[in-house]
């Protein structure tokens, strides 16, 4: 109950600030000649509501507005009556500045002698007799009393007609019986919600419960507390006009109750786009690429962005204001803003890039520029990289839109290039030994690729025989291909250690070919001419000697077939 004292408080004193604001329009109004009364709309239409008002009342004036209306005076007058009941009660505030004083003025869009009042209430128009005067349209004055029934609760009215007297005496201008009315309306209110609200717990949410799905519970929690102040607020916007009160305080609360109701709205379609992100994200779960996923609050905030924007131009264009042009004055400043903002509007661009382009997914290893490392996300500005060494860098996405992205990740194969040195005491036999059990040791390997791969002797060093490796691991991750070249040179050093070599490490070696006095070491063994033509001979084409092919190797009188030579 506190909460409804306070509620009723601050309604009072804002409800008597308007009134007091804006109460006295009708004092500023043109004062027209009796003689003139209707010979153009804004004159009729002060007429109709001068003559009304507390203090200087003239039916008969007032009904000569409603000369196209049947039946006797009286009728008119009742007729007049409950127009303008119906006017205040919905806080149709009627300004005499916006009124064309042309006695000829005619309608742009029917081009018909006509004048419609609100827009928000087309039925009732002005239209010029065949006497030149300004009445109300026999269209009207035919649905006065249907407009009336729309706008007051027939049980309502016949409550407060058979009302004791004290009930209308007044106190700061509102009487007694709305002070009444306006508690029992807030309270009305409130219980509805609550029974609304234990409808949608009891009832809604445990079919929800019942269902396969999860999207649904996600959308029960999400639209229960805007969707019990919508329902508050339309019984508070459909029922207000039954409290009667002045059109100051009900233009105040119809104003006031369409604001609220939209704003309620744009809070349950900010909470929907919550819910649809996540139904994405459930979907986006089930692909294989991981980029989409990083997409889902990309589409999350733009929905919640549109869903604001939307609604705060369709609170502004319902009370009045000229969006258009406001829109149009945003653009001219917007222009300066994007230019300020090209950095950022690049980078937003450069992220539709990559989400479209799909150059990498979440979890790729990649290089870029000086960046190398694991991506980790990908958002409006920027993409961040968890580098080796564990650190976190932030790379632009315009950069990345205009750079070259080595995408390590998407690797099917990784290379391995080294060179063994062995040291030059290694035989002919041994090499080739050596050389061969390496490609044996690939092909028994089914993390290498199989159907391309080299290892040669490759050229004599400065210090070494050097052997040349070139494999490639077929392998998913860097963990595994690190673990498969542990395992591969450890095979290498049983082969080396197996077949007898040496691996040679860079050596500088003092040969003294003699001392003081003694002849010096002879280099090399002393062959005649014919055994040096002989040589010759026997390692050409026709030769004994020569091995082009490579060294056959026998094991137990039979060759071995290391079935590596491609």
């Amino acid at each position: 109950m506190g909460h409804i004292r306070t509620f009723l408080l601050i309604f009072f004193f804002l409800t008597l600030g308007y009134d007091l604001a804006f109460g006295f329009q009708d004092s500023n109004a043109p004062q027209p000649r009796e003689q003139n009364l209707l010979t153009n709309p804004q004159r009729a239409v002060h007429t109709f509501l001068h003559w009304q008002q507390a203090g200087h009342q003239n039916m008969e004036r007032v009904i000569t507005t409603m000369k196209l209306a049947g039946g006797d005076a009286e009728q008119k007058a009742e007729l007049a009556s409950q127009l303008l009941k119906v006017l205040d009660a919905r806080g149709l505030l009627i300004e005499y500045n916006k009124i064309p004083t042309d006695p000829n003025y005619t309608d742009s869009l029917s081009g018909m002698q006509q004048y419609i009042l609100f827009q928000s209430l087309p039925e009732v128009y002005l239209t010029k007799t065949a006497q030149n005067e300004w009445v109300f349209s026999e269209a009207t004055v035919q649905i006065i009393p249907d407009l009336y029934a729309n706008t007051f609760s027939v049980w309502f009215t016949f409550f407060v007609d058979n009302l004791p007297d004290w009930a209308y005496n007044e106190w700061l201008g509102v009487k007694i019986w709305q002070y009444l009315a306006v508690f029992l309306w807030l309270l009305s209110g409130l219980i509805l919600m609550k029974i609304f609200n234990f409808f949608l717990d009891n009832y809604v949410r445990r079919v929800a419960l019942k269902t396969k799905f999860t999207w649904d519970d996600d959308l029960i929690d999400s639209i229960e507390k805007p969707a019990g102040y919508i329902f508050l607020l339309t019984f508070f916007f459909l029922t207000y006009s039954n409290l009667q009160f002045s059109v100051t305080i009900s233009h105040f609360l119809s104003v006031s109750l369409e604001i609220a109701l939209s704003v309620t709205f744009v809070w349950l379609f900010y909470n929907l786009a919550d819910v649809f992100s996540k139904y994405l994200g459930v979907l986006t779960s089930k692909t294989e690429t991981a980029l989409d996923d990083q997409l889902i609050p990309l589409i999350r905030k733009t929905l919640r962005f549109f869903v604001i924007v939307m609604g705060v131009i369709a609170i502004l264009q319902n009370n009045g204001y000229n969006v258009a042009s406001l829109i149009a004055g945003l653009g001219i400043g917007g222009l300066a803003v994007a230019l300020a903002a090209r950095e950022t509007l690049s980078n937003f661009f450069g992220s539709l890039t990559i989400f479209l382009d799909r150059p990498f997914k979440i979890g790729d290893w990649i290089k870029t520029g000086n960046v190398e490392g694991t991506v980790e996300e990908v958002g409006f500005r920027s993409t961040r990289i968890r580098t080796f060494y564990n650190s976190l860098v932030s790379v632009p996405n315009s950069n990345l839109a205009n750079t070259d992205i080595d995408n390590l990740g998407l690797r099917k194969y990784r290379r391995l290039k080294t060179v063994l040195n062995l040291t030059y005491s290694t035989t002919p036999e041994q090499m080739e030994a050596f050389v061969e059990g390496i490609k044996a040791i690939v092909k028994a390997n089914k993390n290498f690729r199989q159907d391309y791969y080299e290892v040669h002797f490759n050229s004599f060093g400065a210090h070494s025989l050097d052997v040349l490796v070139y494999v490639f691991f077929d392998v998913p991750d860097w963990t595994t291909e690190l673990q498969q070249r542990h395992n591969f040179f450890l095979e290498i050093l049983r082969l080396a250690k197996e077949v007898g070599v040496e691996f040679a490490f860079p050596t500088q070696t003092l040969h003294m070919d003699s001392f003081y006095k003694d002849e010096p070491r002879k280099v090399g063994e002393e062959r005649t001419e014919e055994e040096l033509a002989s040589a010759i001979y026997e390692f050409g084409p026709d030769g004994k000697k020569g091995k082009p092919d490579g060294i056959r190797i026998f094991r137990a009188g039979e060759e071995v077939d290391f079935g590596a030579k491609k």
